[in-house]
């Protein structure tokens, strides 16, 4: 019994349900107020909207966990659509590889000057985001991709079960990142990495592979949300992927991935993307105005991190106390027992 309390306690104290239960709320209240956005299409709407953020958030949530940060993200994925977009005019089933190609080569780039060369997550990937997305008009001479074949238009509305493809796609592979995190050793070396990097050095843990596969995984989620993002779209403008990076690293931190290393799961980051573009919709159904939504969800990003936070420091204390108690009574005890004898 004593155990189930303990599991359950664990289960609360997690930001993620906390996030979970708020998304939930907020779902219900809207629906209370219009049955519509309860129905069963339109929150699979809201699914098929989040799965680009869900997944950069997870790519990003690999990079968080071993103590660094990707701020090229959102560049990453839109060179991987711009590289997309045109060599699918010539062969639209290559097209796809050289999207993954694209996202492995900048995650090979972005790993190898923070892992090999040394140079500070921030500034490199700050460096690579610029060159990049400086990269994208030059491919293209300046202008959009605006002609997609048909054959890859057609995929983002393929359905299995009434369920969109994508959304298979996405949390199957979730599903796969979260099997990997928890039964590969190369893997689970990213929380100890992220955790204590000297330790983790100290148990024959090489650091500097952990951290390059960290960003190669990175890349390879960013050329996947690219391939949803040409497949629903259908034309590649040239601010493809502007401000995701931001959105990314918001949705996992909300989600419960510490910035300070070593804590998170694909999960998190996952609820966290949805919980954002769940919020973007009842702006919508609301009818706030757009240039609202960044400041509406940094507000409640802040309020969720805050009560994380102060729920956190309350059962600290809680348990503080509790030990403090129990030294009390022990020596109160072994002072009576002495006294006895």
């Amino acid at each position: 019994m004593r155990y189930l309390k303990n599991k359950l306690r664990e289960l609360f104290v997690k930001r993620e349900t906390l996030v979970f239960i708020i998304l939930t709320l907020i779902i219900l209240l809207c629906g209370a107020f219009n049955r519509d956005f309860i129905r069963i299409n339109n929150l699979l709407g809201i699914l098929v909207s989040s799965l680009i953020l869900i997944m950069l958030s997870v790519g990003e949530t690999f990079v968080i966990i071993t103590k660094g940060i990707d701020v090229s993200v959102g560049a990453i994925m839109g060179l991987s659509a711009v590289c997309m977009g045109m060599v699918a005019n010539i062969n639209s089933e290559i097209s796809y590889f050289v999207a993954i190609l694209v996202g492995l080569s900048a995650g090979v780039i972005n790993g190898f000057g923070i892992s090999i060369i040394g140079i500070p997550p921030i500034i490199m990937t700050l460096g690579t985001m610029g060159l990049y997305r400086g990269l994208m008009p030059i491919i293209t001479g300046g202008s959009w991709v605006d002609s997609v074949p048909q054959s890859i238009k057609i995929i983002a509305q393929i359905k299995v079960f009434n369920i969109n493809l994508f959304i298979i796609i996405v949390f199957f592979i979730i599903l796969i990142s979260m099997l990997i995190l928890r039964f590969f050793s190369i893997t689970k070396s990213f929380y100890a990495v992220g955790g204590n990097e000297e330790g983790a050095f100290n148990l024959g843990i090489s650091v500097r592979a952990t951290k390059f596969f960290a960003y190669l995984i990175s890349g390879f989620f960013a050329s996947i949300a690219a391939i949803i993002f040409v497949s629903q779209l259908s034309f590649i403008p040239m601010n493809a992927g502007n401000g995701e990076e931001m959105r990314a690293i918001a949705s996992s931190v909300l989600g419960g991935v510490s910035l300070s290393g070593g804590v998170g799961t694909p999960i998190s980051s996952t609820i966290g993307a949805i919980f954002l573009t769940t919020i973007n919709s009842v702006l919508i159904f609301l009818k706030v105005p757009s240039y609202w939504n960044d400041a509406i969800a940094g507000a409640i990003l802040i309020a969720i991190v805050l009560s994380d936070y102060k729920v956190r420091k309350y059962l600290e204390d809680m348990r503080k106390r509790a030990r403090f108690s129990s030294v009390r009574i022990k020596s109160k005890i072994e002072k009576i027992s002495r006294s006895a004898k």
